[in-house]
């Protein structure tokens, strides 16, 4: 019985180490890998029924492969009437792209979203239908190998240079934080980019538009002629992105990505004042105060206390072997042995103190000088007298 019991405690181990080893080697990409070249695969759209109708969520289905455009360097995807699939209308609809083939056990292990490598719950990009749009004729996808996007009723087109191709300014624009509103050239609104290749700038605000919303664009070149809201939207008539003041709000922040053809905000609050002058005070003054007193003071008491021990124990062995020689032969000796004892044990104050004194000092105990040769007579007569009985006995 405990042979079988065995087994079958084997066969379980290992069959949770071979589950947890599926586990581990279908687990969700959640970052880019160091040799990641997006030219080597193919991608698919996956989303929900807003987009896909019936094939929502299937990473495997090939009527939803993307197309890949070499001139501009990206995949796309133009998906028509999708906005009133199955005689639902959706607001919005979610979606992703996956990386066709790098795991055949898990097809969605690796995927994109608007802000690059896709993972975990709500990863998904959306596309915002509005809620006046009661369809679309064609909604686009368009992957750049790091990053989506989509755009609404304006299909992608092989060819068709990219909006922010080439050299160009940007400029925020709006209303609310603006002033003045909806010029699109103001020099203070002109955004810069930083290293990431994302445009932005910070416009001041005051208590007064706090809790308060906002619309706002970016434009390209200082003109209406391409300008971007927040879904990426460049197409003339395209709504306004829509913003709130935060409160405690100081900055508003614009942002603009070229890589997904959208404008952002960011309320930036004031920074806390750092309190370094308390910690100053309380960390000083007591480590000045424990570090010197102690230090100088340690030699004095540790030095006696180690040679006290060391020559009280040496003395103490020394004293006891004749002592107890003495005790177990004869009764005149033991009464000497005695005497002496009590002698040092019986003394006034002043010999009390002496001794003590002594005994700190690594020095013998005993009294005067005197004394000493007199308690070595006695054990050396203790020693005469038990050798004689011995003798005696003997014969």
């Amino acid at each position: 019985m405990k042979k079988l019991t065995g087994v079958l405690l084997s066969g379980l181990m290992a069959t949770s180490m071979c589950a947890s080893a599926a586990i581990s080697a279908s687990a969700d990409v959640t970052e880019l890998p160091a040799d990641w070249n997006p030219a080597d695969w193919s991608y698919t759209v996956v989303g929900d029924a807003g987009l896909l109708g019936d094939s929502a969520w299937q990473p495997e289905n090939d009527d939803f492969n993307m197309s890949y455009d070499e001139a501009a360097g990206v995949w796309y995807i133009n998906l028509n009437g999708v906005a009133n699939k199955g005689d639902t209308f959706y607001y919005g609809a979610q979606y992703k792209v996956v990386v066709r083939g790098w795991d055949a056990s898990n097809p969605w292990e690796f995927s994109f979203n608007e802000n690059g490598v896709a993972y975990g719950l709500d990863s998904n990009s959306i596309v915002d239908f509005g809620e006046e749009a009661e369809e679309a004729e064609v909604v686009t996808i368009i992957f750049d190998g790091y990053k989506t996007t989509s755009r609404i009723d304006n299909p992608y087109t092989v060819g068709t240079p990219s909006p922010v191709d080439g050299d160009h300014t940007y400029f925020a624009v709006g209303s609310g934080i603006f002033d003045p509103a909806w010029t699109p050239n103001d020099p203070k609104y002109q955004m810069t980019q930083g290293e990431d290749g994302v445009y932005s700038v910070t416009i001041p605000v005051s208590e007064e538009l706090w809790d308060e919303p906002f619309e706002y664009k970016v434009a390209q070149d200082g003109a209406w002629t391409i300008s971007f809201n927040d879904e990426g939207n460049y197409e003339d008539g395209a709504p306004n992105a829509l913003g709130f003041v935060d409160p405690d709000t100081t900055e508003i922040k614009i942002t603009f990505d070229p890589a997904t053809l959208k404008a952002g905000f960011e309320c930036v609050k004031a920074a806390e004042v750092p309190t370094d002058e308390p910690t100053e005070e309380v960390t000083d003054a007591p480590t000045e105060a424990t570090t010197d007193e102690p230090t100088s003071e340690a030699p004095s008491d540790t030095t006696p206390t180690e040679v006290a021990s060391s020559d009280a124990t040496e003395d103490a062995s020394s004293t006891t072997n004749p002592t107890s020689d003495a005790t177990g032969t004869t009764s005149a000796p033991t009464s000497g042995s005695t005497n002496a004892t009590g002698t040092a044990g019986n003394n006034s104050g002043s010999s009390t103190s002496s001794s003590t004194t002594s005994s700190a000092t690594g020095k013998v105990a005993t009294g005067d000088s005197a004394a000493v040769a007199g308690l070595l007579a006695v054990v050396m007569l203790a020693g005469g007298a038990v050798v004689v009985a011995r003798k005696r006995i003997s014969e």
